[in-house]
């Protein structure tokens, strides 16, 4: 009986170890099964995937007892941390947690190296220096601008090349010398005409190139050779003519041309006279006019001596026996003339 017994046991143990040799032939070791070691023989495997914490990468390499010590089985702690101590210089927040993740936050279970760091905006927003401070993890470089501004107000979470500053016009609106000074950003070039202006006052955010001078008339007007004057910006050209005048008593702050001078009363610059070419009546100053009749008589007549009829209709006519004396009489033509032109009036 006792024979018969020992013969049950030892079938019992060879269909047990079949069994598991089929298990390990059909389930394999991908799936996260693991070899139990120990005195059951023959070879037995435990399908780790069937549990609460599947193994890859580099736990499938362990052996049982570097997580199962003293043979404990149940009840253990799936936290990175329970097994993992965080090294003396590492990046310590609220991820390394396990509501967070864990190191599974920045690491994969294949290397430690390698780590890829979850900027999530409701942890680090407007907190980078917490790490980006030269220490925990690379803070700015030797040649940074100086600012106490925190690294997202430039740059990106991918990458610190390309960074742009966002000029918030509450905070920099008349304050550009605050970086752009030269030292601490780009400042003015050697070329740059001379001013106390602030950079916003010509230049857009986005650019330095193509400046716009806004030509504040309160600030401006009549003060236009504080700048155009030829060696802080573009002054009269050789061919200007001679005059001491102010650019605004004959043209726009938009462009030089076309320039017409307001205050012009004799004549006034309308209808023929709108299209002259000032140098046809100032070849060589603005304040004198050189009249092509002379001015024997003053008035229009300076210039329309040959363009009077005489005789000529009723009005050139009966005002005098002569040439001269009519034109002496007629010599403001604006009486009857309204500067359209003398022809088909």
């Amino acid at each position: 009986m006792r024979r018969t017994r020992s013969s049950l046991v030892r079938l019992a143990a060879l269909v047990c170890g079949l069994l598991l040799n089929v298990a390990t032939l059909v389930g394999g070791k991908d799936s996260g099964a693991v070899e139990q070691r120990g005195p059951a023989t023959p070879q037995q495997v435990f399908d780790h995937g069937r549990t609460a914490f599947p193994l890859t990468g580099q736990h499938k390499t362990l052996d049982c007892e570097a997580c199962h010590a003293g043979g404990r089985y149940e009840n253990l702690s799936t936290e990175c941390g329970s097994c993992h101590k965080l090294p003396q210089k590492h990046v310590v927040d609220q991820r390394t947690s396990l509501g967070m993740g864990g190191c599974s936050a920045c690491h994969s279970t294949n290397d430690w190296a390698g780590a890829s760091f979850s900027h999530l905006p409701a942890l680090t927003a407007g907190k980078c220096d917490t790490c980006h401070n030269g220490r925990t993890a690379v803070g700015k470089p030797a040649g940074h601008l100086a600012t106490t501004a925190q690294c997202d107000q430039c740059h990106t979470t991918t990458s610190f090349v390309g960074g742009a500053f966002r000029h918030d016009p509450a905070t920099t609106a008349g304050k550009c010398d605050t970086c752009h000074n030269g030292r601490t950003a780009i400042g003015k070039p050697t070329g740059h005409l001379v001013t106390t202006a602030q950079c916003d006052q010509c230049h857009a955010t986005t650019s330095f190139v193509g400046a716009t001078f806004r030509h504040d008339p309160a600030a401006t007007a009549g003060q236009c050779d504080t700048c155009h004057n030829g060696r802080t910006a573009t002054g009269k050209p050789s061919t200007h003519l001679t005059t001491t005048a102010q650019c605004d008593q004959c043209h726009r702050t938009t462009g030089w041309t076309p320039a017409s001078y307001a205050n012009h009363m004799n004549p006034q610059l309308i209808g023929g006279h709108s299209r002259l070419d000032c140098k046809v009546c100032h070849p060589q100053s603005f304040s004198t006019a050189l009249y092509r009749d002379g001015v024997q008589y003053g008035f229009c007549s300076n210039c329309h001596r040959r363009d009077y009829k005489y005789p000529g209709p009723d009005e050139h006519r009966n005002k005098g026996t002569t040439f001269d004396t009519s034109l002496q009489i007629n010599a403001n033509c604006a009486a009857c003339h309204r500067h359209a032109g003398y022809q088909g009036f």
